[in-house]
C-alpha cells in the first residue's frame, strides 16, 4: 500500500506548471498544453515526495536509477536516493544517439528503473531500453511522473505513472493552432 498520498494534478497547478498555448514539442508534435514538471522538482521537498511516490511503483530491486535525459537527472537522483540505488542519466551524442557519457556504466545483470518527468509516444523510452540491454543490463520498468500518450504505448516493459493526463497532439501540417494563425511559443522559452 503506498505510504505517499500525493496529488501530482493539483501540485503542478498550483505551481503553474501546466501551461495552455501553442507549442511544438521536442517530438515535432504540435500541443495546446504543456507540462513544465521543473517547476515542481526545482523545490526538493516536492522532488522527494515525487521521487518517494515513483519508487513506489516499482517495489522490486533496481541496482540503477536512470533518467532518459539529463534534465532529469534531479528525478533519478531523488529517487535512487529513496531506493539506495545509484543514479545515472542517458545523453544524446551529435548524432541524436542516446548514450551514456560522464563515465556512467551498466553492468550485465544490473537491474535498471527508468525514470522520465513526461511520456507522450514511448520512443525515448524504446531507445533506453535499447541502451541498458546492450550494455547487458535488464530494465524493471519505466515510472513516470505524468503519462500525456492517447493510447497504448509500444513498450514491452511495464510504464506506471503518477498521473495519467492524456492530451491530444498534432502533426505540423494538421494542426488546427496553426491554421488558426496562432504562434508558436518556444518550450526552451519556459525551461
Amino acid at each position: 500500500m503506498p505510504r505517499n498520498n500525493l496529488d501530482l494534478l493539483s501540485l503542478l497547478q498550483e505551481h503553474g506548471a501546466v501551461v495552455e498555448g501553442h507549442f511544438e514539442m521536442p517530438s515535432g508534435f504540435h500541443s495546446q498544453t504543456y507540462i513544465q514538471t521543473s517547476l515542481l522538482l526545482q523545490h526538493p521537498h516536492l522532488a522527494q515526495r515525487i521521487a518517494q511516490a515513483m519508487s513506489e511503483k516499482f517495489p522490486a530491486k533496481a541496482d540503477i536509477v536512470m533518467a532518459l535525459t539529463p534534465s532529469n537527472s534531479v528525478l533519478a537522483q531523488e529517487v535512487a536516493r529513496v531506493r539506495g540505488a545509484r543514479a545515472i542519466f542517458a545523453s544524446k551524442d551529435d548524432k541524436g544517439k542516446m548514450i551514456l557519457k560522464h563515465n556512467f556504466s551498466i553492468k550485465p545483470g544490473e537491474t535498471v528503473l527508468l525514470v522520465d518527468d513526461v511520456t507522450v509516444g514511448g520512443r525515448k523510452v524504446l531507445r533506453a531500453q535499447q541502451l541498458v540491454e546492450n550494455a547487458g543490463g535488464k530494465v524493471i520498468g519505466i515510472s513516470v511522473m505524468v503519462d500525456r500518450s492517447m493510447g497504448i504505448l509500444p513498450l514491452e516493459i511495464p510504464l506506471r505513472a503518477l498521473l495519467s493526463y492524456p492530451i491530444q497532439t498534432f502533426a505540423a501540417k494538421d494542426c488546427p493552432l496553426c491554421k488558426s494563425g496562432m504562434p508558436v511559443q518556444e518550450i526552451d522559452e519556459l525551461n
